[in-house]
C-alpha cells in the first residue's frame, strides 16, 4: 500500500479556511523538519510547501515547520502533521495547533507579505 495521497480535481474540497496562493518572494523563507521548502499554498488551517529530493515524509507525520522572519532575522516554528503528500514533492500540512501562537506567526507572516507588495 502507497504512502501518498494524491488529491483529485474532482475531489469536493472539505477545507474550512481558503487557500491563498505563495509567490517566489518566499522562497527560503520556509523550513519542513530541517529541510528547506518553497511555500505553495496557506491558510489559517495550514501551508501546502514543495521540497525538493526524495520525500521520506508519510501522511500522520509530526513536522517542525519554521518560518524565517526578515524583519527580526529569526525563525518561527510551528508544530504540523502532514496530510497529503504529492509525486511532486508537495506536502499539504495542517497546523497542530490553532492556538495563539499560531495566529499570531501567520498574523506576522501576512503583516511581512503585505509590506513587501506595496514597496
Amino acid at each position: 500500500m502507497s504512502h501518498l495521497q494524491v488529491s483529485s480535481p474532482t475531489a469536493r474540497d472539505r477545507r474550512r479556511h481558503p487557500r491563498k496562493a505563495g509567490d517566489d518572494g518566499d522562497l527560503g523563507y520556509f523550513m519542513v523538519a530541517g529541510r528547506p521548502a518553497k511555500l505553495v499554498d496557506w491558510s489559517f488551517g495550514g501551508i501546502g510547501v514543495q521540497i525538493a529530493g526524495q520525500i521520506r515524509f508519510r501522511v500522520a507525520d509530526t513536522v517542525e515547520l519554521r518560518i524565517f522572519d526578515p524583519e527580526r532575522d529569526t525563525w518561527e516554528s510551528l508544530n504540523g502533521l502532514i496530510r497529503r503528500v504529492e509525486h511532486d514533492g508537495t506536502l499539504g500540512i495542517t497546523f497542530a495547533d490553532d492556538g495563539e501562537n499560531t495566529v499570531r506567526v501567520l498574523l506576522h507572516l501576512l503583516s511581512n507579505r503585505l509590506a513587501r507588495t506595496l514597496s
